[in-house]
């Protein structure tokens, strides 16, 4: 099966921007994979202990990781939260946190599901 576009992330572009190597594209998603939970885990924490610099670290660390996957909806959604920490508006914080997550979570469904399809046919990450 090809998918060129798997929502939320656009695979030609992370694999071009990846060198086309099936062995790097395979260990930064393993990587991203198995770094998420805990940086999920400290987006959280920071968010729940009202420490603005705590949330805006952990949100530019996760807009890092998305923009090698060419995951735009996550890099919008962890800018805008970066942003939001400036103003130190909790309540405000507190919905950009929980739309970061859901992004990120979508892009953990669609690399796994990349992780998959590898497995399955033995071809390319598609």
């Amino acid at each position: 099966m090809n998918h060129p576009t798997i929502f939320p992330l656009d695979v030609v572009a992370m694999r071009r921007q990846l060198g086309d190597d099936d062995e790097l594209v395979s260990d930064v998603i393993a990587l991203f994979l198995d770094d998420y939970p805990g940086r999920l885990h400290a987006l959280k924490a920071a968010a729940e202990a009202r420490d603005a610099g705590g949330v805006r670290t952990a949100a530019h660390t996760l807009k890092g990781s998305a923009s090698t996957f060419c995951a735009s909806r996550v890099v919008d959604a962890a800018a805008s939260l970066e942003t939001a920490t400036h103003r130190e508006d909790f309540a405000v914080i507190s919905g950009y946190v929980a739309r970061l997550t859901a992004e990120v979570e979508q892009l953990a469904d669609a690399l796994r599901m990349c992780r998959v399809e590898k497995r399955t046919d033995g071809a390319h990450i598609t």
